[in-house]
């Protein structure tokens, strides 16, 4: 099996900045986290050879592509045209999440198909809620982009309070990433080993592996997962089988997190 690691963000570090994370750990997949202080600008160039999968986790920020402003304050999901520049000018300090992930051939079919429309852009509270096998009735899990968006790709969140369970599973059409939001503190499982996963943190989760999440107490579990589908027709398969939408809205500021 692979190394398991954690690599955190150095959010203390004032400043506009940005830093790849988890080098090298899955093929044409790059994390990359930016800060970027309050009247500062960052260009995302068009034409690179890849997608920008922006996640806002904090502050806010006025975004620029084809002519049009898009301004948001806290969590949102950002896709914009790959022949298109974007330019995200920070309104507050922010921190941003992209995601580097390589165009392939056959992409364009795929966007047809999909009928996908840039931008591609996903309020954290407006993100669709499914339910898996995995998951107990209390968790609450979002679909951030859908598997039939971006090519090869989908992103996703898991919430819950002490104590649950995500059961420990393995999918190896599935390459991914856990990303902690900053109030997470959870127990990530790996083939059986047990791993504290605090907030503003990355890991690679091994290609294969069993994996699960815990939460005891009264911790709080909030963290992105990043799937990359190496055999796309197999990736799309178990997601439609284990992603299906529950139709609801459900927010834990408004439940009982100790049920």
């Amino acid at each position: 099996m692979s190394e398991v690691k954690i690599e955190y963000v150095d959010v203390a570090k004032s400043g506009t900045w940005c830093e790849e994370l988890c080098r090298g750990e899955i093929n044409g997949a790059r994390p990359v986290h930016h800060k970027i202080a309050a009247g500062d600008s960052v260009l995302f160039a068009k034409g690179v050879g890849y997608y920008h999968i922006l996640i806002l986790i904090d502050g806010s920020a006025v975004y620029t592509t084809d002519g049009k402003d898009y301004a948001f304050d806290g969590r949102t999901t950002f896709v914009s045209a790959p022949d298109k520049d974007l330019t995200v000018k920070a309104s507050t300090d922010v921190r941003i999440l992209e995601i580097q992930w390589d165009e392939e051939e056959g992409d364009a079919a795929d966007l047809v198909e999909y009928k996908t429309v840039f931008p591609v852009v996903v309020p954290y509270q407006d993100s669709i809620q499914y339910i898996d096998p995995n998951k107990s009735e209390k968790t609450i899990s979002r679909m951030m982009i859908p598997h039939e968006i971006i090519p090869r790709f989908t992103i996703g969140s898991v919430e819950s309070y002490g104590y649950d369970l995500v059961r420990p599973h393995a999918h190896p059409m599935l390459d991914q990433f856990f990303y902690s939001f900053p109030e997470n503190d959870m127990e990530v499982i790996i083939d059986g080993e047990k791993y504290n996963m605090k907030g503003d943190g990355i890991m690679h989760i091994p290609l294969g592996s069993n994996h699960g999440v815990e939460v005891t107490g009264d911790r709080h579990m909030h963290y992105m997962w990043v799937d990359f589908m190496p055999d796309k027709e197999a990736g799309l398969k178990r997601l439609n089988f284990s992603h299906r939408p529950t139709g609801t809205v459900r927010d834990f500021a408004n439940e009982d997190k100790t049920r």
